[in-house]
């Protein structure tokens, strides 16, 4: 009866922890570009049917018993031969969700320009190989024996993915064109989903139902704690260097908190947690600060500050916790000593593994996506296709009813654009289309005349290497399809769809020659939705 109750409970908590797949997503997907959040579902289910395979055929012999320098239990010979075993069948199942949930944290350093299918081989040797072998490390070898204490994964789960995550970013080099948080709200609910699903990660790690009873209210409480000291920390710390609450930075510091207390969730005093989480959540804006500074790595969702350093200060923290329980607590016992040796283990493992594994990525395969590729958004480029097609020009607005844009003018929804010179260099422009992130540029004479447009097609038709030596000139397009500023939107739309084309420039009707604007599919996709919340509301 107690191991049916045991086992139902880890199978539950491990299902919670399966969730936080779609947490990672949203997390992610909202604090990258609007043409990047395809890409990022398809890296979360991607390394999810690449981790499960490989963690069943090998990964989990190397975490549970250190295969292949060890020899299986039970006379086993091939790594898999575990499912014949209840027990064992159940400790993979939980082993396998840490490990996924391990994989996702680095996913968010390697945002908007890496190659999807260099992701889904750094996902089959993480899952397969890198996170069993520390795990193996930690929780059944040398560090276990040690007596290092690391209940939920501050360090095994949390340091060494955050670990591996920015040396990833340090070879993958700084994005082309760095961008904030295309949807708060999504990346809001991402962290809010984690933190329900923290208590699977959590409550799911008790090692035995005898445990149960003495475990469960405490680690519940101190995960409580630990996320509440981690928001108010956030809070504080983005009051103090910009005089706001950030509201990116506040919801991860819940996060941060919660990787702080894993180590020692089972141990330690709620009061504790919360210290312990308010340190966690304050020091990320001046983390993330000091990795984009001092380091020179591109963190696009501060997995460093969320993930690395929170699991580095946990595993410490246990340990500083030890003379609190000379005796030992609940049949735990923990020493400083051992935490720092773990915590240092980590560090050493998580550099050396890494900076083998990208480096044997980047020789074998090339770890990041051209130019053009990032410019035009990872979603198209390594997909085909958009998460929002209204954003990009190979996307029709067909199905929209933008009949009720007739009212609506040109002038009313043209917004002021970069312009090129006849003789600029094809360089130039890519640099102007990657910082304002457009792909068509109005082209001037030295009149300041409209005299063509040039796009990203026209400058991807000449080798990167000659761009800096061939002019717009050579390439631009004379024949252009410019509007009206007092023409309807519900035109220009149709004359989009009839033609294929993404952006007209404006000019004046008496002059057409001399531009006045541009209007972009964009452009005319946020009018609507303008229109669309006014009509919501005033319906209400």
């Amino acid at each position: 009866m107690e191991t049916n109750v045991y086992w139902l409970w880890l199978l539950s908590m491990g299902s919670l922890i399966f969730l936080m797949q779609a947490g990672f997503f949203l997390l992610e997907g909202g604090q990258v570009r609007s043409r990047d959040v395809a890409n990022v579902m398809m890296k979360m289910t991607g390394h999810m049917g690449v981790g499960i395979i490989v963690f069943l055929l090998f990964g989990f012999a190397i975490k549970q018993y250190g295969w292949p320098l060890a020899a299986l239990p039970n006379g086993w010979r091939a790594p898999w031969e575990f499912i014949s075993d209840g027990g064992h069948s159940i400790a993979f199942y939980v082993s396998l969700m840490f490990a996924l949930v391990s994989c996702a944290i680095p996913s968010g350093c390697f945002s908007g320009r890496m190659k999807f299918s260099a992701y889904l081989v750094f996902a089959a040797v993480y899952v397969g190989v890198i996170y069993p072998g520390f795990a193996y490390l930690l929780w059944n070898g040398p560090l276990a024996r040690l007596g290092v204490q690391d209940y939920a994964g501050s360090l095994g789960v949390h340091a060494v993915g955050g670990i591996v995550g920015l040396v990833g970013a340090k070879f993958l080099g700084r994005r082309k064109t760095p961008a904030t948080a295309h949807d708060v709200p999504m990346m809001g609910l991402g962290a809010m989903m984690l933190m329900f699903c923290w208590f699977g990660f959590n409550l799911g790690s008790v090692p035995s139902y005898g445990n149960m009873a003495a475990d469960l209210p405490l680690v519940a409480i101190n995960t409580l704690a630990a996320m509440a000291g981690g928001i108010l920390g956030s809070m504080a710390g983005t009051w103090a260097q910009t005089g706001k609450a950030d509201p990116i930075i506040t919801p991860n510091g819940g996060l941060a908190g919660a990787v702080a207390i894993c180590s020692g969730v089972h141990l330690v005093h709620p009061i504790y947690a919360i210290l312990l989480g308010v340190v966690a959540g304050a020091q990320i804006p001046w983390m993330a600060k000091f990795i984009a500074k001092k380091l020179d790595i591109d963190d696009p969702c501060g997995v460093g500050p969320v993930h690395m350093t929170p699991g580095l200060l946990g595993g410490l923290a246990a340990g500083l916790w030890a003379p609190m329980v000379p005796n030992g607590f609940h049949g735990y016992t923990v020493h400083f000593l051992p935490q720092l040796i773990g915590t240092v283990t980590a560090i050493a493992y998580g550099l050396l593994t890494s900076v083998a594994l990208f480096w044997l990525l980047q020789k074998l395969f090339g770890l990041r996506v051209s130019e053009d590729e990032e410019l035009s958004g990872l979603d198209v480029a390594e997909h085909g296709m958009a998460a929002y097609p209204e954003f990009f020009p190979e996307a029709s607005p067909r199905g929209m009813p933008l009949h009720v844009l007739s009212a609506v003018r040109v002038d009313q929804v043209m917004t002021e654009p970069a312009t090129v010179r006849v003789g600029d260099t094809l360089e130039t422009v890519q640099e102007l289309m990657f910082s304002r992130e457009v792909f068509a540029v109005p082209v001037l004479n030295p009149y300041d005349e409209l005299c063509g447009i040039i796009t990203m097609a026209d400058v991807t038709k000449i080798a990167r290497e000659e761009r800096g030596r061939v002019a717009v000139a050579a390439v631009y397009t004379r024949e252009v399809e410019s509007a009206f500023p007092d023409q309807t939107v519900h035109e220009i739309v149709e004359r989009m769809r009839e033609r294929h084309l993404a952006n007209f420039p404006v000019v004046s009707r008496r002059e057409e020659n001399r531009l006045l604007g541009m209007v972009s599919k964009t452009d005319i996709v946020h009018a609507y939705r303008r229109i669309a919340i006014g009509d919501a509301t005033s319906g209400d």
